[in-house]
């Protein structure tokens, strides 16, 4: 092995290797480079840390092992190149064949600067693409540097309380110094922490006054260091006194010397003393001031005085305060000045009030200001007396209950008060008032034998009370004015009281209690005695006798006049004008009768007087029994009399009346009421007229009559007035007077009257109503020319009727229409005041005018019912077509409403609460008239109601009926099969001879009145279509649709339906208008509208058909015979909807039911009833023209026939043709109504019957309906009744 050793930078090769550089041109072998395998500083780990002091010298040694050929070494501090002179390198052959090692040496002298750094060498070589490395990492240790210390300035002062933070830094050193604080060389605290090379540690603490002249020194050192790096503060800390007390004697007298120390301890700077006595400052003070252990200042000041004389005790309060930290100190010190006691007072009691006896009464004494405080002691009468005593403070309380007896009045009462500082004691003092009520009073009388008229004298004497008694007279609780005799004292101050009361005897005196009552006003409590008078009198009545007795006519009557008497008994004497009653004898069964009621006692036994004691027995009593009847009753003491007037009574009559009277418009009308009756009044007569403005009357009473004058008449006086006796006795007497003012007609003016159409050769009808009087006449002219009254009777004819009072009527009859017929017609109504015209519009058939007023009656859930009024139907049979649609949609859906004469329907399937707009219009065979009524709106409920659950026992209650209701079912069933036989077989005749014979001229009112349901008329075949097309539909029955609110019933629906048919009813049209009867109503129609009751639940309502209208008899006839096997079964057969006789209940208003007959499409005249179960009205729709055939045939209980007809201006029954003017009678009950469309009836409660008789009478009665029984029963019905059907 070869070695050398150079310094740094100086490679020596071995001779071999120099041989071969100077011989370069000699053959050699190239050698193959190899890397070295290993770079390591030698004695060093890698990454290694080397700890050395500041100033040392260390050697790094890097080695580079097996290298061919020798690597390069560089060295690097902190990644960067070094060159150090000291650098030596030493190249060796390794083990290993060829190949070298490189050891390269430095030396290096390290100072703090030194410290972190890295050292590393790095081995370069050909066969190396990166260098290897070795380093090292050098740690030099060094001392800290010396302490700084912040957070204190010197001089500085601080006050105590305060938090204060001193910091000690000490910057450098390897490693960083340890920072302990030190209090005066006691440890505090050795917490340091690094911070960027620094050692710091904070020492927080608050300041105290122990803190004053204290040294914080700052300790720092390391391993390095022998002897620690240090650094001090003192602090000044300016604080308050640490406590100050206030000495000197506790008690003293007034003039005493006295000498108080205030001591202040322990303050920086010395603390200034000041003085205040009771809030006054006080200069004359000695002061002085000494040092303290611990820096601070004790200050002691003294202060003398003299006491003064005051009533409290002293307070002397020590201020020290420190000027430096502008704060003070006080300590108060109470000097308790010793005096003698106020004098005492009392509470609780004042003489003024006093006490009750018997209650409790505490009385408190109260002693204030004594030092020390008070002893009180309580004396009674100069007797000592044990009391509560309390004391707080300088205030001294006693307290002492008396129980308040009467010898407590007077008694004195006394509390004294004394200390040790008085000379002697202070006292107060108080009387005892007790208030106490007399115990007994004591009633004499005088004389002591009593009469009536004359003088008695009662005396009361009170007992001892305090405060003197007040004595009062009570006669049966009422009270009586007495007079004051005497006051005199008695013992413990109480007072006696003597008081008079003077009478003058009657006899209601006798029997009476008098009491004396003697109360103590302040002690609201009395005592009272009581003594009863007997005194002597005449008879006196026990009730006032009347001067005057009233008896209704034939009744009887029994007057008692019982007297009392002292002494009895009393005998008594009846007489009449002067002569004595005989006295009968009067049996027992009489007496009774008159015990149970004498007015029961009239009857047949006629008129009779009698008398029994002081009983007047009258049985049916007449007017002779009139008059003056008298009774004396006497005893020892005296006679007594009296006078009684008997007034018989009776009930009214009218014995005249003016009757009819008539008047020209604008004169003052005089009706005139004569009357009898006992009593009669002015207001028991008045003059009535329903529905009658009476402002524009005067009316007059005297001598049992009544006047009443109308003032300038005009024609809405026309009309019935009645008049009205009632005295309350018996029947009310009622007469009519009929007032009649003459007036040019008038001619009624509307959409149906001014246009008429009909067909070429047909008949044409043209109608003209008028009001007016006297009687109008009528005549129609054409372009001036007079076409009426007999002028071309083959062509033209015209009729006129009487409809009211003053309403009339007129047809004009055009008949075989030709195309020259058409065009303007006049009617002229006239009589003696004038005329009136109005010009028909007469033309062929045209399409119908949109029908007007359509609105929405009702909504359910899912329907809304409408109505409307019907336009001019253009001359043919009109129907009507509805179209609805959603507000959210905008396509409509449309209804036909095939029904004839039907202005109401209702629309089904509708969505829960939805609004929709409904729209509607009319055609006929002409043509179609345009939409009316668009924002016609309805919504429905958005609730369903309930579904009834149908009684499952229907079958088993029926099982369960009578055999006599079995018995009178199947009787009913019978007569019911032997009508509908009857009604075929009538029908077929008529068929018949319709077909046999042409038709006659016979020209009756165009529908049937209200009796064609009682009895047929005699009519033309055109007629007779009419009536076999009614006889179909009143054999039906139907569901009838729910109705929840009013429906079109009375004069909207039956008038507009017959009015919309006065222009087509012609003579040969009614076939036409039957062949309509095929077109039926949607499915739907009034079918689900409503749901029938429990015991129908079962049975379908069926649908219109064809078979049920067909005009062929044999048709008809199969449904009369389907029918009446039906009701032999038991069934009920459901009405059809398109002839229906249908009802409707509002739950709204309870017990309101209505009743609808829709026309026919054929033309039969048909209805609307309403009915009020308690309310004013019923009203049967008839749809007609005129008077029953036969109105004597019509019944209405409680109206005979002949007030019926003299109510409505008529003397006798009418023609069949004379039609009726709606028309309001007196107010009487129940009243009557009848017009060309209904008749209604007024009663508070009121039943319609037989209405399955069509050959009867048509009868009213008060009763109440039972929908499902057809016979009315006077039991009270629910909702449930009235809803359904009627068969």
């Amino acid at each position: 092995m070869i070695k050398a050793i150079y310094p740094a930078g100086i490679t020596k090769t071995s001779p071999i290797l120099d041989y071969r550089r100077e011989n370069k041109n000699c053959p050699s072998n190239p050698e193959q480079k190899v890397a070295p395998t290993t770079v390591e500083l030698l004695g060093r780990g890698r990454e290694d840390v080397i700890e050395v002091n500041e100033g040392e010298e260390i050697n790094l040694e890097c080695k580079v092992e097996d290298a061919k050929p020798v690597a390069e070494v560089k060295w690097y501090k902190n990644n960067q190149e070094i060159h150090m002179d000291t650098r030596i390198d030493v190249t060796e052959e390794s083990g290993k064949h060829r190949r070298h090692n490189l050891l390269s040496r430095i030396t290096l002298r390290l100072s703090p600067a030194d410290d972190g750094s890295h050292y590393s060498c790095h081995a370069h070589h050909r066969a190396l693409s990166t260098p290897m490395r070795a380093s090292v990492k050098i740690s030099v240790l060094y001392p800290p540097g010396p302490p700084v210390i912040t957070g204190y300035t010197k001089g500085e002062s601080i006050r105590a309380g305060e938090e204060r933070t001193l910091t000690c830094r000490s910057r450098g050193g390897n490693p960083l110094g340890h920072v302990v604080w030190y209090r005066n060389n006691e440890n505090k605290d050795g917490t340091d922490r690094p911070v960027g090379g620094e050692s710091v540690n904070e020492y927080k603490f608050i300041v105290d006054s122990s803190d004053n002249g204290a040294v914080y020194t700052c300790e720092v050192r390391n391993k390095l260091t022998e002897k620690p790096l240090l650094a001090s503060v003192k602090l000044d800390v300016q604080f308050l006194p640490d406590k100050m007390e206030v000495t000197g004697v506790k008690e003293s007298r007034v003039g005493d010397n006295v000498t108080l120390t205030c001591f202040v301890e322990n303050s920086n700077p010395p603390a200034e003393v000041s003085w205040v006595v009771d809030g006054q400052p006080r200069p004359e003070t000695s002061t002085r001031q000494e040092p303290a252990g611990s820096g601070g200042w004790h200050t002691i000041s003294k202060l003398s005085l003299t006491v003064p004389p005051v009533e409290r005790d002293m307070s002397f309060t020590c201020h020290a305060t420190n000027q430096a930290l502008g704060e003070t100190k006080v300590d108060t010190f109470i000097l308790s000045v010793l005096r003698p006691p106020q004098a005492p007072t009392l509470h609780g009691y004042s003489e003024d009030g006093g006490i009750s006896v018997g209650s409790q009464q505490g009385i408190t004494c109260v002693s204030r200001g004594g030092n020390p405080p008070a002893h009180l002691q309580w004396y009674r009468n100069g007797q000592a007396i044990p009391s509560q005593k309390h004391r707080v403070n300088d205030v001294s309380t006693a307290e002492i209950q008396i129980v308040a007896e009467p010898q407590d009045n007077g008694a004195q009462y006394r509390c004294e008060a004394h200390n040790s500082a008085a000379a002697s004691p202070v006292s107060v003092s108080t009387t005892l008032v007790v208030k106490f009520p007399p115990e007994s009073v004591k009633i004499t009388a005088s004389p002591q034998r009593l009469r009536a008229g004359t003088q008695a004298t009662l005396t009361c004497e009170a007992g001892p009370s305090n405060p003197p008694a007040t004595i009062s007279w009570l006669r049966e609780g009422y009270q009586m004015p007495g007079r004051l005799l005497e006051t005199s004292h008695t013992a413990n101050g109480g007072m006696k009281v003597t008081n008079m009361l003077t009478l003058n005897l009657t006899a209601a005196d006798d029997g009476l209690t008098y009491t004396c009552q003697a109360a103590n006003s302040d002690l609201n409590k009395n005592v009272r005695q009581s003594t009863t008078l007997l005194v002597n009198y005449a008879p006196t009545f026990l009730s006032d006798p009347p001067d005057l007795v009233d008896v209704v006519v034939g009744e009887s009557e029994v007057l008692n006049l019982t007297a009392r008497a002292n002494p009895g008994p009393v005998q008594y004497a009846w007489t009449r004008h002067g002569l004595p009653l005989p006295d009968p004898v009067i049996d027992d069964s009489w007496r009774h009768a008159y015990a149970h009621g004498p007015k029961t006692m009239g009857g047949t036994g006629g008129s009779y007087v009698a008398a029994d004691g002081p009983l007047l027995y009258i049985r049916g009593v007449t007017l002779d029994d009139a008059g003056d009847y008298e009774l004396e009753a006497r005893n020892q003491e005296g006679t007594t009399i009296a006078k009684v007037y008997l007034n018989v009574q009776y009930p009214p009559t009218i014995k005249y009346t003016s009757e009819v009277r008539t008047v020209s418009e604008g004169q003052d009308a005089s009706l005139e009421c004569a009357a009898d009756g006992n009593p009669l009044t002015e207001d028991m007569m008045q003059w009535t007229r329903e529905d009658y403005d009476f402002t524009r009357t005067e009316q007059t009473f005297g001598g049992k009559k009544a006047a009443l004058k109308v003032l300038r008449a005009n024609r809405n006086d026309t009309g019935v007035f009645s008049c009205v006796v009632n005295n309350g006795i018996g029947k009310v007497a009622l007469a009519n007077v009929t007032l009649v003012v003459k007036t040019k007609p008038q001619v009624e003016h509307s959409q149906l009257l001014n246009r008429a159409a009909a067909e070429l050769g047909r008949t044409g009808r043209l109608r003209c109503l008028a009001e007016g009087a006297p009687e109008v006449s009528f005549s129609w002219k054409r372009e001036g020319l007079l076409l009426s009254n007999g002028v071309r009777p083959d062509k033209y004819g015209n009729e006129t009727s009487k409809t009211g009072l003053v309403s009339w009527a007129s047809t004009f009859f055009i008949k075989n229409v030709n195309e020259l017929d058409y065009g303007n017609y006049e009617c002229v109504a006239e009589n003696e005041l004038g005329a009136s015209t109005i010009s028909v519009h007469f033309t062929p058939p045209t399409r119908p005018d949109p029908p007007l007023a359509l609105k929405v009656l009702n909504t359910t859930h899912d329907s809304a019912t409408l109505a409307w009024i019907p336009g001019f139907d253009g001359g043919k049979p009109q129907y009507f077509r509805l179209r609805y649609r959603s507000k959210s949609s905008s396509s409509y859906q449309y209804l036909d409403v095939y029904e004839f004469g039907v202005y109401t329907y209702t629309v089904t399937g509708l969505s829960l609460g939805t609004e929709y707009y409904f729209s509607i219009m009319s055609y006929n065979d002409v043509g179609e008239s345009e939409y009316r009524g668009e924002f016609v709106r309805a919504t429905t409920r958005s609730e369903a109601p309930p579904t009834p659950v149908p009684s499952s026992n229907v079958g088993k209650e029926a099982s369960k009926l009578p055999g006599l209701w079995v018995v009178i079912i199947v009787l009913v069933a019978t007569a019911l099969l032997a009508l509908n036989v009857s009604a075929i077989v009538c029908i077929v005749r008529r068929r018949r001879n319709k077909r046999a014979s042409p038709p006659t001229k016979k020209t009756p009112p165009p529908s049937i009145s209200a009796s064609a349901m009682a009895k047929a008329l005699p009519l033309t075949p055109t007629q007779e279509g009419s009536d076999q097309a009614s006889s179909k539909s009143t054999t039906n029955t139907m569901y009838a649709p729910s109705s929840y609110n009013d429906t079109v019933v009375g004069e909207t629906l039956s008038s507009i339906s017959e009015k919309s048919r006065e222009s087509y009813a012609q003579e040969d049209s009614v076939v036409d208008y039957e062949e309509q009867t095929h077109k039926h109503a949607a499915s739907t129609y009034l079918i689900d509208q409503i749901e029938p009751p429990p015991e129908y639940a079962s049975q379908t309502p069926s649908q219109p058909s064809s078979a049920a209208y067909d005009p062929q008899e044999d048709d008809y006839a199969e449904v009369l015979r389907r029918n009446a096997y039906n009701h032999q079964l038991g069934k009920v057969t459901p009405r059809p909807p398109s002839r229906a006789t249908h009802y409707s209940t509002s739950p709204e208003t309870r017990g309101f039911l209505s009743f609808s007959y829709t026309p026919s499409p054929t033309g039969v005249p048909n209805g609307a009833a309403q009915y009020h179960a308690g309310g004013p009205s019923v009203t049967l729709g008839l749809h007609d023209h005129g008077y029953p055939a036969d109105i004597g045939n019509m019944s209405i209980e409680g109206i005979d026939h002949a007030h019926a007809l003299q109510s409505l201006g008529l003397d006798s029954d009418p023609p069949p043709s004379l039609g009726l003017e709606q028309h309001s009678i007196p107010s009487e009950h129940p009243s009557l109504t009848l017009d060309p469309h209904s008749i209604t009836i007024d009663h508070p409660v009121i039943a319609v019957t037989d209405f399955s008789n069509r050959n009867g009478d048509l009868r009213v009665q008060p009763t109440s309906l039972s929908t499902f029984n057809p016979n009315p029963s006077p039991s009270s019905f629910s909702e449930s009744d009235l809803e359904g059907h009627l068969v």
